[in-house]
């Protein structure tokens, strides 16, 4: 019967959202994408089924060629929540990763095909998409859109987008023997001679340089020489499209296919036009000097033939036609005739092959490129490095999370522990970083169980780490969702969420330690605050019994940090308060607020101490005082002064039945005011903290958050507002001066009984 129920509510939600989804995908096909995100946004249960509303609306439109890309990008951005915004580029990402795979073909049809695929979806318009993302995103989403930037950005695009230097070398030259993947021995850099190559006095020749050739080495680029006459710049020609403009670092001049003066004839008979430098720097060299990246492999992601679309013909290095003895010429030419096939001596569809590298990369560039490369050894190595050059804590936490997954891939599980707790050891909270690389995690899990399953001697190993409840990603993800989930106010779906992350047990984390029933302190920080949590959600939901219940778990905890107590405290105390128990609610807030003082102290003392604890102490200070001041109020007796107010008011009632009518209107006279009282305190605070605000913030919406909330929602969830779910921004925040002062005034002075017993004269 349940299943019944669910199959007809399932289809029920389905039939609502098809003409949704069709009005979505109408409005983006017409180039509306302000109206597509209206639609969009009206879908029902958009907060769990957004990613598959995505893939449902465009996919098929997408591999089809119907949508305009930078309409699609557009309506992305356009979304609340920048998680939703990287689930819309995961789609596109997939249709085009899948429709651009270069073919096992080697002739000349199979080439101009795999350039026509590329054309139609461009990576250039993703690339700068995420770079426009990451500049303003933080926290979760903006380390999610790192890892795809790495994953899914060749570093020839990243550099492209990023206006670095380039380097160009040829891989195989006609005439010799095949070039095979990863053999350097016949690259020659692509260079501009200046003077030395002038052709006339618009152009110079480009020239790949040989040095003292032999059949299967090429000497270095030599020291005297500027490196920089080998380094070029591709300018995107149209953000929309791979294709480039190729500038001289040295020179400024841009390459180009010349239309004229063409180059002697192949053997074959092919006609090949000459490549020049373009000698008029404030002149364009027109379509001649456009070119087109094609993609020719995908286990190097750097190797790329130079497509010119305006003479139809590739980039390549001839052997035989040779400038001078260190020099060859760099001409272009038609792909060959598909019919006749490639000759095996040209390098098949290498022959034009092209590696282009950035001129200078990080060490954490190059270690995280090698790991998406599957190069893990080379990613251990290059991210080792790295550690020494990265300026703060949160690259540190990126590197190390790389470098442990490289060695998980690598099965070194005894490398894995040690990296998880230098992350830990880094001080501060890391939800955000593991919550934006969570894909990695399921990766690894998914990794695991293939692994466990073919190598039955590792399966123990793998269990323990792929275990959820005891995978040491486990707890920082679930906490790190349970925050997600706490400002949308799902507080059901929260509570699942901080109640696996406090019970479980991180065996990786504790497999070093010498005592492994002792648990470190970072961990039992965490798992304190998950309790807390859930105490939190239970409190929102008025389930006060089993909020305190939670409260005392934690609250039995060994080694409980001295802010954990606090906390705890503080919430046992709002607790009492519920129930009326004010003088026990004054006696745990009182406790906390000493507990508070005894952090913040250590806090400010300890230079040790991590940057955000003096500033999470002093909050947790303010927090107590103004539930204290609530409680304060409450003791004094509100509720008696508004009822002697009553009583005074109606002196000359009568007797008899009309007293029974005094009382009747005493007892709603008293619950009114209980109701005016709860109201007016629920105003002061924060819905996304359910504590008491000191820095209130309203939004063009007219809600009111606590400031350090809110911006540190807009950081890690995305640009919108939690309760509307409006598009917002950290500029569009401005004080709420006028709540703040009633604060100040109310719980400062102690004139709230006083408005109260006026308001029910």
């Amino acid at each position: 019967m349940e299943l019944a129920t669910y199959d007809v509510a399932a289809a029920r939600l389905a039939s609502n959202a098809e003409p949704l989804l069709a009005e979505t995908r109408a409005h983006l096909l017409h180039k509306q994408p302000d109206r597509a995100r209206s639609s969009f946004l009206r879908l029902p249960d958009l907060e769990s089924r957004c990613k598959a509303y995505l893939e449902t609306t465009l996919r098929d439109f997408y591999a089809a060629g119907l949508f305009d890309v930078p309409v699609l990008l557009t309506f992305l951005e356009a979304l609340p929540n920048w998680h939703w915004t990287l689930d819309g580029c995961a789609v596109l990402q997939s249709v085009s990763c899948a429709l651009r795979a270069p073919s096992s073909g080697a002739d000349g049809d199979a080439l101009l095909a795999l350039e026509a695929r590329q054309r139609k979806f461009p990576q250039l318009p993703l690339a700068f998409f995420l770079l426009k993302l990451m500049s303003h995103l933080e926290g979760s989403a903006r380390v999610r859109a790192e890892s795809y930037w790495y994953a899914w950005v060749s570093p020839t695009l990243r550099a492209v987008a990023s206006g670095q230097p380039l380097e160009l070398t040829i891989l195989s030259r006609t005439g010799r023997s095949e070039y095979f993947f990863g053999d350097p021995s016949k690259e020659e850099l692509l260079y501009a001679p200046g003077e030395d190559g002038t052709f006339d006095h618009d152009r110079r020749h480009a020239l790949c340089w040989v040095g003292d050739d032999t059949e299967h080495t090429v000497a270095p680029w030599p020291a005297e020489k500027d490196r920089t006459k080998a380094q070029w710049r591709l300018i995107p020609a149209d953000v929309h499209a791979d294709t480039f403009l190729v500038r001289n670092v040295h020179l400024e001049e841009y390459l180009y296919a010349a239309d004229y003066a063409k180059y002697k004839k192949d053997r074959h008979g092919k006609t090949r036009s000459r490549v020049f430098t373009w000698r008029k720097k404030d002149d364009s060299p027109g379509q001649a000097g456009r070119w087109q990246l094609v993609a020719l492999s995908d286990e190097e992601r750097d190797v790329f033939a130079l497509y010119n679309p305006y003479q139809r013909e590739f980039l390549y290095a001839p052997t035989v036609d040779m400038m001078d003895s260190k020099r060859r010429h760099v001409l272009t030419r038609a792909a060959p005739d598909g019919a006749s096939g490639t000759p095996a001596k040209e390098g098949g569809a290498m022959w034009c092959a092209w590696r282009i590298t950035p001129a200078q990369q990080s060490r954490m560039e190059r270690g995280v490129e090698a790991f998406f490369a599957k190069q893990y050894p080379a990613a251990v190595e290059q991210l080792t490095l790295a550690l020494d050059d990265l300026p703060d804590n949160t690259e540190h936490v990126k590197c190390f999370a790389y470098r442990m997954t490289a060695n998980l891939r690598l099965r070194r599980f005894d490398l894995v522990a040690p990296d998880f707790q230098a992350i830990q050891a880094l001080g501060g909270d890391k939800a955000a970083i593991f919550h934006g690389l969570a894909h990695l995690w399921e990766e690894n899990a998914n990794y695991l169980a293939v692994m466990a399953s073919s190598s039955p001697e590792l399966q123990i190993q793998a269990i323990e780490i792929a275990t959820s409840p005891e995978n040491p990603f486990f707890m920082r993800h679930q906490l790190s969702k349970g925050d997600d989930l706490f400002v949308r106010r799902d507080f059901q779906a929260a509570i699942v969420c901080y109640r696996e992350a406090a019970t479980c047990t991180s065996t990786i984390a504790s497999s070093s330690l010498e005592d492994c029933s002792v648990e470190d302190a970072e961990t039992t920080r965490q798992r304190v605050r998950a309790y807390v949590s859930c105490a939190k959600c239970f409190f929102a939901l008025d389930e006060i019994e089993n909020a305190w219940q939670y409260l005392s778990i934690a609250q039995d905890i060994t080694n409980a940090s001295v802010e954990g107590e606090a906390a705890i405290l503080l919430w046992k105390g709002k607790c009492r308060r519920a129930y009326k128990s004010y003088d026990e609610a004054f006696q745990l807030l009182e406790k906390a607020f000493d507990r508070a003082g005894v952090a913040s102290a250590a806090a400010v003392s300890s230079r040790s101490s991590a940057a955000g604890v003096p500033m999470t102490a002093a909050a947790l200070k303010k927090s107590i005082l103004m539930e204290m001041k609530v409680v304060g109020l409450l003791r004094q007796g509100v509720y008696d002064m508004l009822l002697s107010v009553e009583e005074n008011g109606n002196e000359d009632a009568a007797s008899g039945d009309a007293c029974g009518v005094h009382e009747e209107q005493e007892s709603a006279a008293g619950k009114d005011a209980a109701k005016t009282l709860a109201q007016m305190v629920e105003i002061f605070h924060c819905p996304l903290s359910l504590e008491l605000m000191d820095d209130p913030v309203t939004t063009p919406d007219g809600n009111t958050y606590e400031r350090s909330m809110i911006e540190q929602h807009l950081e890690v969830n995305g640009c919108f507002d939690p309760l509307t779910r409006a598009p917002l921004s950290k500029s569009q925040l401005h004080a709420n001066r006028a709540l703040k002062q009633l604060m100040e005034t109310l719980l400062s002075d102690h004139r709230l009984g006083r408005l109260l017993a006026s308001c029910s004269t």
